[in-house]
């Protein structure tokens, strides 16, 4: 005879107190290291956002990329998604890299598809941990710096 074990997710009180937990003991690390001000906001890198998610048992991985063009302009759009430590997806996120963006338009091929998966990613875990940047400090904003226009 077999047992069989249910295991019960834990209930959103229970994950909303570890996050804050996490992301108190990370603040300082992230908003020092792992993040940028501009105009008097402070944004979290992608590194930073997977940091936090790393320490909640998070990780974020490439799902898709491909070539696409666009009203005349070109580049890339990437998928990615964070999974928990059973592989289970917990959110998903995209995100484009096209030559129509002066900073992105003289680069190479290779680092716009690079942008494009590092925003994907950025979308991906500001879905699932970006609520919590705002434990972080009183300016931090709940977006990625990778997501915010030239």
């Amino acid at each position: 005879m077999t047992d069989i074990v249910k295991h019960e997710a834990p209930d959103a009180l229970t994950r909303s107190g570890e996050g804050l937990r996490v992301a108190k003991a990370m603040g300082n690390m992230i908003t020092t290291r792992y993040s940028v001000e501009l105009q008097g906001k402070r944004y979290v890198t992608v590194a930073g956002a997977t940091l936090l998610a790393n320490g909640l048992g998070y990780t974020v991985r490439e799902v898709e990329v491909k070539y696409i063009e666009i009203g005349g302009a070109s580049g890339w759009e990437a998928t990615a998604e964070v999974v928990d430590q059973d592989g289970r997806v917990i959110g998903r996120g995209s995100g484009i890299c096209l030559t129509s963006e002066s900073m992105w338009a003289k680069r190479p091929e290779f680092a716009r598809r690079a942008m494009a998966s590092t925003r994907a990613a950025g979308r991906a875990l500001r879905l699932c941990v970006g609520h919590l940047f705002g434990m972080l400090g009183d300016r931090v904003q709940t977006v990625t710096l990778e997501e915010m226009p030239e």
